[in-house]
């Protein structure tokens, strides 16, 4: 019987979640031991599970407390910081009848102390919520950082946004 990636993908992942343990003083992120290609899909990927699944205890943790979400894809910019993103996402979590998310890593850039990267991702949202349906394509940079072994988002830069039409 022939195992489809997604199933090795998702038995990877479960396995880490629970072999993985460590004493440390953040109370934020997700202990990888290391920053590379393979922690930061595992990033990626398990950000999107909490947020297809609407867990909003697991998602929030992968955020940096000095977390900054910037849109720049029209004509303005807008910051948001961590407190009111998460309460937007809470908010959204806890009235929407469905949500998937889907990211896809596109290219990743490291500083020079290995410490911190520059992600770009295409993201895949869609959310039904109060009977309406919002579903949209984004290019988003993703300021990834470890510390301590334990991986976490500093920042995202949306930089384009399309809408899908049903």
């Amino acid at each position: 019987m022939k195992k489809s990636p997604l199933v090795a993908l998702f038995a990877l992942l479960f396995v880490s979640l629970f072999s993985t343990s460590c004493e440390s003083t953040l109370d934020y992120g997700y202990y990888v031991g290391e920053l590379n290609d393979q922690t930061i899909l595992q990033l990626f990927a398990l950000s999107d599970e909490a947020a297809t699944n609407l867990d909003f205890s697991t998602y929030e943790s992968f955020f940096a407390p000095n977390y900054v979400a910037v849109d720049a894809y029209d004509s303005n910019r807008t910051r948001i910081y961590r407190q009111d993103y998460l309460g937007m996402v809470k908010d959204i979590f806890d009235t929407a009848k469905e949500m998937m998310v889907q990211s896809m890593v596109m290219d990743i850039e490291y500083s020079a102390t290995g410490q911190e990267a520059l992600v770009k991702i295409q993201e895949e949202e869609k959310v039904v919520q109060f009977g309406n349906t919002r579903h949209y394509t984004s290019l988003i940079d993703v300021d990834v950082a470890i510390e301590d072994g334990w991986i976490f988002i500093n920042k995202t830069t949306r930089t384009s946004m399309q809408v899908i039409e049903e």
